[in-house]
């Protein structure tokens, strides 16, 4: 499969992804659950990376690069998918890695991505990975000024003590 059609893959998961956001903004619970395979199409391409592509570097760096890219990959899932539904309740959530900033999942997924263009050392890659980030950013620019004011009522209030990305 080529690179170009690797991005489309995860750029469609991104579109089902702001559409699964819109189905919960409606109640629309069957589309929700169906739209939610939109975050695992996502992350598809990453695994076609693996199979098609190897990484020039020396073994030790691979290693080094592979560790970072599973750390921020596990922080990625465990921001995006485990922490809400572990310890939220249905209300605007705050607290955890949310505290840091109001989208810590695009922080870990952004960094596993530039890991991952930086492992397989491939310019067109390296390109692929930045639509993902780009489209990544549309998503969450999307969900912070027009959908997630519409689903939490202290959104705004939210929005004003906790940065948007940069935690700092």
């Amino acid at each position: 499969m080529n690179l170009i059609k690797l991005f489309l893959l995860g750029a469609c998961g991104y579109l089902l992804a702001a559409l699964y956001d819109i189905a919960l903004l409606y109640k629309k619970t069957w589309l929700v659950r169906l739209l939610y395979a939109g975050f695992f199409l996502t992350g598809l391409p990453f695994v076609f990376f693996f199979f098609l592509h190897t990484s020039p570097h020396p073994v030790a760096l691979q290693v080094v690069l592979l560790l970072l890219m599973g750390f921020f990959l596990l922080l990625t899932i465990y921001s995006v998918l485990l922490e809400l539904p572990l310890h939220g309740d249905g209300t605007l959530y705050t607290k955890g890695t949310y505290s840091i900033c109001r989208h810590p999942g695009f922080l870990w997924y952004s960094l596993f991505t530039l890991l991952t263009a930086s492992y397989f050392w491939y310019a067109p890659l390296a390109w692929v990975c930045l639509g993902y980030i780009c489209c990544n950013l549309a998503l969450i620019t999307l969900e912070d000024v027009v959908l997630f004011p519409r689903m939490f009522t202290q959104y705004e209030s939210y929005k004003k003590t906790t940065p948007f990305l940069i935690p700092f």
